[in-house]
C-alpha cells in the first residue's frame, strides 16, 4: 500500500501571530479563574473576614454618629469644641481599622496558603511544565504570573477590607475629613497589607516548588509557621533574650507597624532595621529557591 499525503488539508499559515506582551498577567488570571470554581473553600475562608469587616464598617458610622455635647454653655468656642471632638472622632476610627487590620491577617495567610500552595507543587506533578516552557515561556514570566494569582487572593482578604472600611469613613466623617485629615494612614495601611501579601506570597510559592502535591505544600507552610512561631517565642524565654523572636513572621511585621503607625507596646525592644533584615533575608532565601526550581522545570527535570 503506498502512503498518501492530502496536501489540501495541510494548508499553509500566511497570517500573522499576535504578541501580547503581558504574559505574566495572562498566566496571573487563568490561575484567578481556576480559584474561581471553587465556591466552598472562598466561602470558609473569606466569611470571617467578611464579617469582621462589616462590624467595623458599622462601628465606624456609629462612631461619626456619635451626638455631639451640649457645647452652647461655656468659655470655650464652638468651632473649637466641634475640631477637637472631630479629631477624637478620627483617632478612633483610625484605631478601629488598625484593629481589622491585625485581626485579618491570619486569614490572609490561610486564603493564600489555599489558592497558591498548589499553583507550582500541581504544575510539578502533572508535568505542566513541560506545556508552559514549550509556548515559549520565560521563568520570570511564570514566577510572576504564578505570584500574581497568589498576590490576588491575599489582596481580597485583607486590601479589599481596608479600602471598604476607609471608603465609610470617608463617606460618614463631615466634609470628608477623615480622606483630606488621614490620607497618609489610608496609605500607610495599604502599603503595609500589600508587603504581607507579597512577602507571604513569596514564601507559598517556595514551598510549592519543593513539594510535589498541595496538600504537603500546604502542610509545609503552616509547619513553618508553627516552628517559627512557637519556637522563636520559647527560645526567647528560655535564653531571656527578645533577638530570637526575629525569627517570626508576624513578630517583624508589628514591629514595623509600630514604626509605621506611630505607637509602641514596648515588648519589640529590637531596631526597625533589625525586622527589614530579617524579611530582607526570607524573601531572598525565597526568590532563591524559586529561581533553581523554575530553573529544573525548564530543563524538563
Amino acid at each position: 500500500m503506498k502512503a498518501a499525503t492530502h496536501t489540501e488539508v495541510y494548508r499553509p499559515f500566511r497570517g500573522e501571530l499576535k504578541t501580547f506582551p503581558l504574559r505574566a498577567l495572562t498566566l496571573a488570571w487563568s490561575g484567578v479563574r481556576i480559584g474561581f470554581r471553587k465556591k466552598l473553600p472562598a466561602l470558609l475562608l473569606f466569611v470571617i473576614p467578611a464579617i469582621a469587616t462589616i462590624v467595623t464598617c458599622f462601628l465606624v458610622q456609629i462612631t461619626f454618629e456619635a451626638q455631639n455635647p451640649d457645647i452652647t454653655q461655656g468659655t470655650i468656642p464652638q468651632a473649637k469644641i466641634l475640631g477637637a471632638l472631630l479629631q477624637e472622632q478620627l483617632g478612633k476610627v483610625e484605631i478601629q481599622v488598625l484593629a481589622l487590620l491585625r485581626q485579618i491577617k491570619a486569614f490572609v495567610v490561610l486564603a493564600m496558603g489555599w489558592y497558591g500552595s498548589g499553583l507550582i507543587a500541581e504544575d510539578r506533578r502533572l508535568r505542566a511544565n513541560l506545556l508552559y516552557f514549550a509556548r515559549p515561556l520565560t521563568r520570570w514570566t511564570y514566577f510572576l504570573g504564578k505570584l500574581g494569582t497568589v498576590c490576588f487572593w491575599g489582596f481580597c482578604a485583607v486590601g479589599i477590607p481596608i479600602l471598604m472600611v476607609s471608603s465609610v469613613a470617608s463617606f460618614a466623617s463631615p466634609n470628608w475629613s477623615f480622606l483630606l485629615e488621614r490620607w497618609p494612614v489610608i496609605v500607610k495601611m495599604e502599603a503595609y497589607a500589600m508587603m504581607w501579601v507579597l512577602l507571604h506570597g513569596l514564601l507559598v510559592l517556595a514551598i510549592s516548588s519543593v513539594c510535589e502535591r498541595r496538600n504537603q505544600a500546604l502542610a509545609g507552610l503552616f509547619g513553618f509557621y508553627i516552628l517559627t512561631s512557637i519556637g522563636s517565642t520559647a527560645m526567647s524565654r528560655i535564653f531571656d533574650g527578645s533577638a530570637w523572636r526575629l525569627v517570626s513572621i508576624p513578630e517583624n511585621f508589628e514591629r514595623i507597624s509600630e514604626s509605621m503607625f506611630g505607637f509602641s507596646s514596648g515588648t519589640r525592644p529590637w531596631s526597625l532595621e533589625a525586622s527589614l533584615w530579617a524579611l530582607g533575608i526570607i524573601v531572598f532565601v525565597c526568590v532563591a529557591i524559586l529561581q533553581v526550581q523554575t530553573r529544573k522545570m525548564e530543563s524538563g527535570r
